[in-house]
């Protein structure tokens, strides 16, 4: 897999073989590319397709904090313990019926994973004879929440989260608690196929491509407009009546 500078090299490369000269920083190359990512991910994975893993991405290490449901204006069973990330979560891919969320569960990825439910079934989770001590966990206002009737929960500390994240770069800002690295940097492998960068790169190209045509066009608009301008000012003055 290619990481996001080798995709923005690529990029670079084409528009210099096509003649256009590359006045585009990387910055805007990877707004293109996300784009077209988030794009051609939720149509390929609302066909209920199995989620590829090459373009799922870790948060490792999310710490959590024991809060009071009432502050955080969530309605939860009695006897309910609920925990919650101390930081956001970046945004992931929206599916026709659920956020990007693959798995979530304890930081050590060999115990079971939590059940993932959507926030309107929080009031009604724990109440069946095989579910008391099930652990749940629901993306709330930008936040994870864990919750279980099981009061252990409160000594669960981190949580590993796996998804499809809308801006891969998002990442950058959280750090993995085992190495102290960040959970994704510009030099690892960037979530997305082969196959799919195939289809993303002309299109990406040809916005840009478009775009500097249309910077190009307006210039020299630009430039006539004032030329115009110079040659019409003598004549102007030679039209003027003599005194």
């Amino acid at each position: 897999m290619l990481t996001l500078e080798d995709l923005q090299a690529q990029i670079d490369e084409s528009l210099s073989i096509n003649s256009i000269e590359s006045s585009y920083s990387f910055d805007f190359y990877t707004d293109l590319i996300n784009q077209q990512r988030s794009l051609w991910l939720r149509n390929e994975y609302n066909k209920n397709r199995r989620i590829d893993p090459y373009v799922l991405q870790n948060l490792n290490c999310l710490e959590l904090e024991l809060v009071n449901p009432i502050d955080c204006c969530i309605t939860v069973p009695d006897a309910c313990k609920i925990l919650r990330t101390k930081k956001k979560i970046p945004n992931t891919i929206e599916l026709y019926f659920k956020k990007g969320i693959a798995a979530v569960g304890p930081a050590d990825i060999t115990k079971p994973r939590f059940v993932v439910i959507d926030y309107s079934r929080v009031p009604f989770v724990g109440h069946g004879r095989t579910t008391q001590r099930a652990i749940y966990t629901f993306l709330y206002d930008e936040y994870m929440y864990v919750i279980s009737r099981d009061a252990a929960i409160k000594n669960i500390k981190y949580i590993t989260l796996r998804g499809i994240f809308e801006d891969p770069t998002s990442l950058l800002n959280y750090v993995d608690c085992v190495d102290g690295t960040t959970c994704w940097s510009t030099s690892k492998p960037y979530p997305i196929n082969q196959w799919m960068w195939t289809y993303i790169k002309p299109i990406i190209l040809q916005e840009l491509m478009q775009k500097g045509a249309n910077a190009f066009d307006d210039m020299n608009d630009a430039q006539d407009a004032r030329s115009q301008g110079m040659r019409a000012a003598p004549q102007q003055q030679q039209q003027q009546p003599q005194q």
